[in-house]
């Protein structure tokens, strides 16, 4: 497989015109197929407007698997809309999660500075990692830091991308407990954000 792939026909970003919209409206379907067969992290470069300029080969075959043949950029454009439910660039605390196959996979969302550059508009960088097994990571975190069986609960639907309410949708708890289940498990951490906590169940 190619180390990765560039996407010519999208205008230059350093060009600062508006690209018009290829891909269809994002969709609520996450993507079906059979298990990638790669753990490596899968990288993609977006305008603003999540069309693709790069992208890696581990994030060709995330994104294109079960296909032999590379995905093209609206394909690509039209997954990465799904997968974030939106047709721009949002900032997100949490990553957002994703079936191929059968493996689940975060998907964080990244503005980059365009002073790295000389292009006149920023790049949004996705890196895609698959996401653990819930239950051998998050155990040994909630043993060694001593979380209670509420609170890791809590961390374990910060990890899947809930946000806020929907966490307290499946805890059947107000926001506010929510909220407060979180600050325990960010000072327990001893991390300061829930990226943080995230990163925290990831690295372990």
């Amino acid at each position: 497989m190619a180390a990765g792939a560039l996407f010519p026909h999208v205008p230059s970003v350093a060009q600062n015109r508006a690209i018009p919209p290829e891909c269809p409206a994002p969709g609520e379907a996450a993507l079906e197929s059979a298990s990638p067969l790669t753990n490596a992290p899968g990288l993609l470069l977006t305008t603003t407007r999540l069309e693709p300029v790069y992208a890696n080969a581990v994030a060709l075959q995330i994104l294109g698997y079960p296909s032999l043949s590379p995905a093209g950029s609206s394909e690509i454009c039209a997954i990465i809309r799904r997968v974030l439910r939106a047709d721009h660039f949002m900032p997100r605390s949490t990553p957002s999660t994703f079936l191929s196959g059968r493996r689940q996979y975060l998907c964080r969302a990244m503005l980059l500075d365009s002073r790295v550059s000389e292009a006149q508009t920023s790049l949004v960088a996705l890196l895609f990692e698959r996401r653990p097994r819930d239950g051998v990571a998050l155990s040994e975190l909630s043993r060694r830091f001593r979380l209670s069986p509420r609170e890791s609960e809590t961390v374990l639907h910060l990890v899947h991308g809930l946000t806020t309410k929907e966490v307290a949708r499946q805890m059947s708890v107000s926001p506010n407990t929510v909220k407060q289940f979180v600050r325990i498990a960010m000072s327990k951490l001893g991390v300061t954000t829930r990226s943080g906590i995230v990163g925290k169940v990831l690295g372990s």
